[in-house]
């Protein structure tokens, strides 16, 4: 069956952000509901998606809602549809905070975020100047990509290797991250994010995490959050292949959501 396939695609995919993948599963499950598939199918569908990338958060959200309104077709696809509204809606909101808070100057970013490139382009069209420190963020790189949009968007940037990161900090005025999770124990970002956060600490660097409340994740970190990373080489060398870490909540300054700037009590 054609959403089987999808499903699977889903799951095994380890390149795309939570945005994009949340996107996709909640097309899958309004394609699986019109289709007639059954309930229980379906509740099992949205779990293997979140189990599959149980660090992003709003892969949960869609399976409580699929648990919740799964018994009535139309309340589902309309419950999903208004998810995915609102992520989007909350998205521009957190974008046109962090535009107008963040401070001009030299920024530390780490792996992709469309929050974060939002909200660096929007505050350059307000007359914003910037250096951007662009991690390569790997594995998966996909700080590079990162670089390539910020370049393209006329955004001073330079490049640097994910170890390099640490002689920039000093020069930077803060790290800027995204979320894949905002948890109950702290920011679940790319692996990376902790050393990063655990450096600022002692430097003095202020550390915060873009959002939205669907980015909030009522549960402890737990090991099957590390992901499983896309191999750095096709060998048999043994690798570890944690994709994502914890940052606890003391490490990190604060946060920004569409509701506003948030500094931690921490700080």
């Amino acid at each position: 069956m054609e959403w089987q396939k999808a499903l699977k695609r889903i799951c095994s995919d380890r390149r795309s952000s939570a945005v994009t993948l949340t996107k996709k599963s909640a097309q899958l499950l309004v394609q699986m509901t019109k289709g007639g598939i059954e309930p229980t199918k379906l509740i099992e569908a949205a779990e293997q998606i979140f189990n599959a990338h149980p660090a992003m958060a709003p892969l949960w959200h869609l399976a409580q809602l699929t648990r919740k309104y799964v018994e009535s077709p139309k309340s589902l696809a309309s419950a999903l549809a208004q998810f995915l509204a609102d992520m989007e809606a909350h998205a521009k909101a957190s974008v046109a905070c962090a535009s107008e808070w963040l401070p001009e100057g030299k920024i530390l970013v780490h792996s992709f975020s469309s929050l974060v490139f939002q909200s660096i382009v929007q505050a350059n069209r307000k007359g914003k100047k910037f250096e951007v420190i662009c991690t390569a963020s790997f594995p998966g790189g996909e700080g590079i990509s990162l670089a390539k949009a910020l370049a393209k968007a006329n955004i001073y940037v330079t490049l640097v290797s994910d170890l390099q990161a640490f002689a920039w900090l000093m020069q930077c005025g803060l790290v800027f991250v995204g979320a894949d999770a905002w948890c109950e124990d702290g920011l679940v970002h790319k692996v990376g994010t902790w050393c990063l956060a655990s450096a600022s600490k002692q430097m003095g660097v202020p550390v915060w995490s873009i959002g939205t409340s669907e980015k909030r994740l009522p549960m402890s970190w737990n090991e099957k959050m590390k992901g499983e990373a896309p191999l750095l080489v096709k060998s048999h060398v043994p690798q570890d292949r944690t994709l994502y870490d914890l940052t606890e909540w003391e490490l990190v300054t604060g946060t920004i959501d569409e509701t506003g700037i948030h500094q931690l009590k921490t700080h």
